[in-house]
């Protein structure tokens, strides 16, 4: 069948409803959850955080997990698996009556994330697909439509039951029927044996790799290159799970209205989402270190920005810059991982990139210690823009790796290339 009712495109339209309902229900209105949640159960911001911090540790832990269960159990098996954690957790969620069960659903729920969001949706579509770019960046666009969506439906079903566990309620229903989806759609286990070394479609006018076939998991790992991509994406996770987990009680505090806020959060991840599609176009035709180094600048004003909002004027700051930011920084980060390193080593070394970058799960923690220390957020704002100006700097000098010397390889002892 052609076009958009292909089976590729089904699985396509299922992996990216998956994506979609994880992001919504998980990074992006948490935070938009957590005043009402802490208010009535009388939480500190460190408790609340802390549970931020679990979130992002838990996703950022089980980023290696999709790896293993798709070698061992086939993507459908991921799937499943992750599947029944996400419905869980969210259920967990909805009945919370003390910190210990929080920070239990936020295990389930960031488990989960790894598990049906990034690693198994790249690994699938850069396989079906050949415009693999856009193909990547219309998934990241759908799926962050999710962080426009959560804010939104949190007021709305809040505004109906005038409490906040519906909410939680809302998204069981939502992840079952999206994990079925992904499920029954996505291809069954396949011989990735060709795979292994092919050479992706030369991806316009980026960089010529030298030795693109010979790259392996061990080799990636020793060169530079590989920790600034990292750091890259690293950022952009400190950044979005800091802002969502306290952005909204950050400008309550400083005179916004909370609808005001929450849709300041919705209209962030839209632009996001917007500049995704255009993302993944330029992904086509320009180097994503170019993606990478807008999209990190971005990332750098708009954190500002919030620091120091108190209305729309540096609201629109943070909305604009955090917003092209993520638009980009999904593409571009993915995109030099697979344009340095090959298909070969893809899905580990982006499996290993999710890993590294929980660290940027201490966020949310330093942040509620922050503000029931300090008084207030804006001192981790403006510290999560300053390291990602530091990250931006080494970006400038990113450079493809080359192939390493035939003496150099006898000295490690490894093959000569």
């Amino acid at each position: 069948m052609p076009g958009f009712v292909s089976p590729r495109w089904l699985t396509f339209s299922a992996l990216s409803l998956l994506f979609f309902v994880v992001t919504a229900g998980a990074f992006s209105s948490l935070g938009v959850v957590l005043p009402a949640m802490v208010s009535e159960m009388h939480w500190t911001w460190t408790e609340a955080g802390v549970g931020y911090t679990v979130l992002g540790v838990a996703c950022g832990l089980a980023s290696f997990m999709p790896a293993v269960l798709i070698r061992l159990a086939g993507v459908r098996g991921t799937m499943f698996v992750g599947t029944v954690a996400l419905v869980t957790g969210f259920g967990a969620m909805a009945v919370t009556h003390s910190v210990a069960m929080y920070l239990a659903a936020t295990v389930l729920i960031g488990m989960a994330f790894a598990l049906v969001s990034t690693v198994p949706g790249t690994h699938v579509l850069t396989d079906l697909f050949e415009k693999r770019a856009f193909v990547i960046g219309a998934y990241f666009t759908i799926g962050s439509l999710g962080g426009v969506a959560g804010p939104m439906i949190y007021v709305a079903v809040h505004a109906l039951s005038h409490g906040w566990r519906l909410y939680w309620v809302t998204f069981v229903a939502l992840a079952a029927i999206a994990g079925v989806a992904a499920i029954l759609t996505t291809p069954g286990r396949r011989d990735e044996s060709r795979h292994k070394t092919e050479v992706p479609e030369h991806p316009g006018p980026a960089e010529v790799i030298e030795g693109l076939k010979d790259w392996t998991v061990r080799r990636a790992l020793r060169t530079w290159q590989f920790y600034v991509i990292v750091g890259g994406y690293t950022t952009y996770l400190l950044v979005n799970t800091t802002a969502h987990g306290f952005g909204v009680q950050h400008l309550t505090e400083r005179g916004v209205s909370p609808q005001a806020a929450a849709a300041m959060l919705s209209l962030e991840a839209l632009v996001g989402s917007v500049i995704a599609v255009f993302g993944g176009m330029l992904g086509e035709k320009l180097s994503p270190k170019v993606l990478m180094i807008v999209s990190l600048a971005a990332l750098t004003l708009g954190m500002a920005g919030l620091a120091e909002a108190r209305g729309w004027g540096l609201m629109s700051v943070f909305v604009v810059g955090v917003g092209l930011g993520f638009g980009l920084c999904f593409v571009a980060s993915t995109m030099l991982l697979f344009n340095y390193f090959g298909r070969g080593p893809n899905l580990e070394l982006f499996s290993i990139m999710c890993m590294i970058s929980t660290v940027a799960a201490a966020g949310p923690a330093f942040g509620g210690w922050a503000r029931d220390t300090l008084g207030s957020f804006s001192q981790m704002f403006l510290l999560c823009a300053g390291v990602t100006g530091l990250l931006l700097f080494a970006t400038l000098f990113l450079s493809p790796p080359l192939r390493r010397p035939a003496a150099a390889a006898e000295f490690l002892g490894e093959p000569a290339e």
